[in-house]
């Protein structure tokens, strides 16, 4: 028998777990709802399934749900033992939920839940259902998140301004427990800064107990807290890191030792910020954007390369349709949910997940469809947001990045398509608007003077942005001279404004090293993330200015704290390593085969372990020596012109010229 595991319907985990982090959000006192349309489970749920019973045996259905049991036509309450008789049934659990979502367990000699069920939301419509391997016995509860917590201490305690300040040496994500709290009332003011923990009437995470007796603070970012009221050096606490369970399996080190540090604040960054989903920041918004997600599936493949997470992520954005607005409101995001999906596949070769989502990649494909104007582009409706990035950008009118996201979107559809098995004239139809809008892009946005693509035709400001000519590059958009054009007047000029987040500054470090710029690339990560780290970051901020000082880089959006201190899109140099570094990138779907292109760039000596289907790929670079070995087959190793096949287990010994 297959091992038991609680089923529900497709999705419905993800979607009531993130239900559940889109009403965390507090600031100021304030609880925060999210601020898009957030999908909720379905409120009831037929399981069933076929099977054949070689005698007879006992079962018995547990679900925290309410609902009975259709078999060996009876009808049955869940929770009861039911005997089954020997012969072909069909068993039936019908279920409803109006607080959590509709789940169930059975595990008998002769039949276990698992993924060879179906489901149906009442309506006559077949879906798979889902499962999470950790959820296999009958007295779990799958609506409570399987997180693991961990005693944690902090590592100074002081008296400050008539309070006490807690330093707990890093950024964490903690609950707090007040065994029996007599000093009442208590005010806590949380701090990912200690200018902010003191600055009680301005910091972003505060509360007030007012109640005495046992108290649990639910878990909030902080790396400072401080507590203020009556007697409150005789408080006593403890603080619970609470994080999830999962292990990195990439590794780096080179002859720099700033790297080392780099990457352990990046890793331990993306560690804070990988929980149900891949959060944006642990602190202010604690919500799943899209943008954010589409780089942490990258950085994931490499440190972890475990997909339940991202899998968890795009359902979760997904929701159930239909759309009334863009993912996270936001054009570009809707775009990068379709990519991840094909990413993922590439990657993985999980075609069963593929089928699962496939139905609401095409419905938010029609959704984006619907939403173009006359011409074909992506534009600004009402309720949309035309983010790209923060920054210097001319969003009059149609935006060139959006459109190339588009042609990419179209491109990524028909590969989708074609791997449903679709018939050959959508394929066609979705490569035949890709071939249309770039004809329009390459008309309307390209300057042929400034000799790179400009932001807006409209405005008739001809604005040149790193960013749209960024997007050019990484996405193949252009080649040949106007590929040279763009490298040398789009994203090598020095005069264009330059692009201060860490989010879209890995696009651009993308594109330098996918261009052979390596090096700059290497610089820019010890100067900036180096630079982060010299001015006291032990988590990757949301932004960083070299030219602030002080309480000065925690200031944005407004708000002296409103910086993000702990962000995942900062972890970006975690890609940038193994990808371009160590060189290894799946080369087909399920990296089913694999290329290795070490470039050791500013690098006298680098080594790298990166994780690849259930093996690793060694690097190990000691100049002018480069060894590399495999356990894993697939792979290949191109180096001086040349490429070599890497045998299971054995290292490939060369020198880089």
């Amino acid at each position: 028998m297959a091992q038991a595991k609680w089923i529900w319907y497709f999705g419905d985990f993800e979607i009531y777990h993130h239900m559940l982090l889109s009403c965390r959000r507090q600031e100021f006192g304030c609880d925060y709802p999210c601020c898009w349309h957030v999908s909720r489970p379905e409120l009831n749920v037929r399981f069933y399934k076929t099977f054949i019973a070689e005698k007879e045996f006992e079962l018995t259905v547990t679900s925290h749900s309410k609902g009975m049991v259709r078999l060996a036509g009876k009808l049955r309450p869940v929770n009861q033992p039911i005997l089954c008789p020997p012969g072909e049934h069909t068993v039936s659990v019908e279920l409803y939920d109006i607080e959590k979502f509709p789940a169930c367990f059975i595990d008998s000699e002769c039949l276990v839940t698992d993924e060879s069920w179906a489901a149906e939301a009442f309506d006559r419509s077949p879906a798979p259902v889902g499962c999470e391997p950790v959820f296999s016995s009958p007295a779990d509860d799958p609506a409570v998140f399987p997180f693991s917590y961990r005693e944690i201490a902090p590592v100074s305690v002081e008296e400050a301004r008539d309070g006490i300040l807690y330093d707990f040496g890093k950024e964490t994500f903690a609950a707090l427990e007040f065994p029996d709290l007599r000093a009442v009332p208590l005010f806590i003011s949380y701090g990912e800064s200690r200018e902010e923990a003191l600055d009680a009437e301005r910091a972003i995470l505060w509360e007030r107990i007012d109640s005495a007796g046992k108290h649990i603070c639910p878990p909030r970012a902080f790396r400072y807290l401080w507590l203020h009221g009556e007697n409150v050096a005789r408080i006593r606490f403890r603080a619970y890191y609470e994080y999830l369970e999962i292990e990195d399996r990439a590794a780096f080190s080179c002859d720099r030792p700033k790297i080392a540090d780099i990457w352990d604040v990046c890793a331990y960054t993306f560690h804070l910020n990988t929980r149900e989903f891949f959060l944006d920041g642990i602190k202010r918004d604690r919500w799943v954007w899209s943008g954010d997600a589409y780089q942490s599936f990258m950085i994931a493949r490499y440190l972890y390369n475990d997909p339940s997470v991202t899998e968890r992520t795009i359902v979760a954005l997904f929701g159930k349709p239909p759309y009334r607005t863009h993912i996270n409101t936001i054009n570009d995001y809707s775009a990068y949910l379709i990519l991840s999906v094909w990413d993922h596949y590439f990657a993985t070769g999980n075609r069963t997940f593929l089928e699962a989502v496939y139905p609401k990649v095409q419905t938010l494909f029609a959704f984006i469809a619907g939403r173009l104007d006359e011409r074909g582009y992506v534009v600004k409706r009402t309720e949309d947001w035309i983010f790209i990035d923060w920054g210097e950008l001319d969003k009059d009118g149609p935006h060139c990045a959006e459109q190339i996201l588009l042609w990419q979107v179209y491109n990524t559809m028909a590969k989708i398509a074609q791997t449903m098995g679709a018939p050959h004239e959508e394929v066609k139809r979705f490569l035949l608007a890709a071939a249309t809008l770039k004809f329009r892009i390459l008309d309307d946005f390209w300057d042929a003077e400034k000799g790179a693509f400009i932001d807006s035709f409209v405005s008739g400001k001809r604005f040149v942005s790193r960013q749209t000519n960024v997007f050019a590059i990484l996405y193949d958009f252009v080649d040949g001279e106007t590929k040279q054009s763009v490298i040398d007047h789009g994203l090598l000029d020095p005069a264009l404004p330059a692009i201060t987040t860490p989010y879209f500054k890995l696009y651009e470090l993308l594109a330098l090293c996918k261009i052979g710029k390596l090096t700059d690339a290497q610089s820019y990560v010890e100067s900036y993330w180096g630079g982060m780290l010299n001015a006291g970051a032990t988590s990757v901020w949301e932004a960083f200015d070299p030219a602030r000082s002080g309480a000065e880089h925690y200031a944005m959006y407004g708000s002296p704290y409103g910086k993000s201190l702990c962000h995942a899109w900062g972890s970006g140099p975690i890609l940038l390593l193994c990808r371009y570094c160590a060189g290894v990138a799946p080369a087909s779907v399920g990296t089913k085969t694999f290329d290795v292109r070490p470039n050791p760039g500013l690098y006298r000596r680098f080594s790298a372990t990166v994780p690849i289907r259930d093996g690793f790929v060694e690097v190990t670079y000691e100049a002018p020596e480069l060894k590399v070995r495999s356990t894993v087959s697939g792979g290949t190793l191109y180096l001086n012109g040349r490429h070599v096949p890497l045998p299971v287990n054995e290292t490939v010994r060369a020198v880089i010229r």
